[in-house]
């Protein structure tokens, strides 16, 4: 129903505005839901929800929404690339995804359409739920002839048998990523004439995750939890999201994966069979490291891409960074990484930057100054500021010196 573009504040900022697409903008209907949207994620404020900034009727008469920038690549992807996630990427995910649901209903909201497409995460696996087309107000009365949509796949029965949404309908969705990540599928089959026949004609409850990825070691608690988060009545799910997120928190922790991918927030891609062999060499390594550690991968790191730039392979050097910012996350998700990983965020950072990757930059900048700040040295928190404001000022110059030109008048 609608066409999202990328836009440029005059400050410099990057939005983004959504629009009815122009084929449909006769339609009132769709119009009326941009304009329900625009109210309804005025009533949400968090981290990890899109936010809106401004919203009305454009000089052709359509409606838009000007939203706040939200970047990363889309959850379904990541996990269509990583196959399964590490037991601490799956904590980490999920428990900012279901704070971020959490105040969607706190705000009286229903998503009405959370799939693992409408949640970004960005280089560090920072949250956001998107797309709040098809979300409602909880308290609203449906009509009789208003019809629902969603994506058959995270669709509870009750809204494949007509029923209205609920906060019982995303506690189900969300059930369904969390599934996603801990087997690399979606319970039930995204084929729709499967799904209508297995939620509305069958009885038996969806796959227990163990079953679907037997060689993962997922607990019976996990399944249980699962289980209770999918169930086929909605009365017999989690009350709030919140009782859910503490579940799976409890039974997530206790969870020792038999097949665990590299813990990381910095990388989404697995390996390739052609890097097997160096992959495998690295382990070994990474296994017979002293104790400080951080400093060996460090310095390791840091030597290797000194004639990286030098010969100008700055994506080489970028990729050596983040193998090397992989290495310092802890296994242990209750410790922090390394402070001293400030070194490579602020060369990462630059390296970034001269990649055109302007908003990638900023926000490790800013990891970077807090793991200075960590660290209690002067020098680094020093440093970390500088390049904040060297970054900042230099899209600054960038914004002001750049002209608002219509597209369609743009020569090229």
């Amino acid at each position: 129903m609608g066409e999202v573009h990328i836009a440029r504040h005059k400050s410099g900022r990057l939005v983004a505005i959504k629009k009815v697409r122009k084929t449909l903008s006769l339609d009132p209907a769709l119009c009326e839901r941009l304009s329900l949207e625009a109210k309804i994620l005025r009533r949400i404020d968090h981290p990890n929800v899109v936010s809106v900034l401004d919203g009305g009727i454009d000089s052709s008469g359509q409606p838009f929404l000007v939203m706040s920038r939200a970047f990363g690549t889309p959850l379904d992807v990541a996990i269509s690339d990583a196959g399964t996630f590490s037991r601490n990427r799956i904590t980490a995910i999920m428990s900012q995804l279901l704070d971020g649901l959490t105040a969607i209903h706190e705000a009286g909201v229903i998503h009405a359409d959370l799939k693992s497409s409408n949640v970004l995460i960005d280089e560090l696996d920072r949250v956001t739920i998107i797309d709040f087309g098809l979300a409602r107000v909880a308290a609203a009365d449906a009509n009789d002839d208003e019809i629902f949509g969603g994506t058959p796949a995270y669709m509870a029965p009750e809204l494949l048998g007509g029923g209205s949404p609920s906060i019982a309908a995303d506690i189900y969705a969300a059930g369904v990523i969390v599934y996603e990540m801990l087997t690399g599928s979606a319970p039930l089959a995204r084929n729709l004439s499967a799904i209508v026949m297995l939620q509305l004609r069958m009885h038996e409850p969806a796959e227990l995750a163990s079953k679907r990825a037997p060689n993962r070691g997922i607990t019976p608690a996990i399944d249980a939890v699962l289980a209770r988060a999918l169930a086929r009545k909605p009365e017999e799910r989690f009350a709030t999201v919140r009782d859910l997120a503490d579940a799976l928190a409890v039974t997530l922790a206790a969870w020792v994966p038999t097949l665990e991918d590299a813990p990381t927030i910095y990388k989404t891609r697995a390996p390739s069979p052609a890097n097997l062999a160096q992959t495998l060499t690295a382990l070994v390594d990474e296994a017979t490291l002293p104790a400080n550690r951080a400093e060996v991968v460090i310095s390791r790191a840091l030597g290797e891409i000194t004639n990286l730039v030098a010969s100008r392979d700055i994506i080489g050097a970028v990729r050596v960074l983040e193998d090397a910012l992989a290495k310092l996350i802890p296994a242990d998700a209750t410790v922090q990484i390394a402070a001293e990983a400030w070194r490579l965020e602020t060369v990462l950072a630059a390296l970034y930057q001269s990649l055109g990757k302007k908003d990638h930059a900023n926000r490790l900048a800013r990891v970077a100054y807090q793991h200075a700040q960590r660290s209690g040295n002067k020098v680094a928190e020093a440093r970390t500021s500088a390049l904040i404001l060297q970054l900042s000022s230099e899209q600054t110059r960038i914004a002001r010196g750049s002209r608002q030109v219509p597209l369609r008048s743009r020569k090229r």
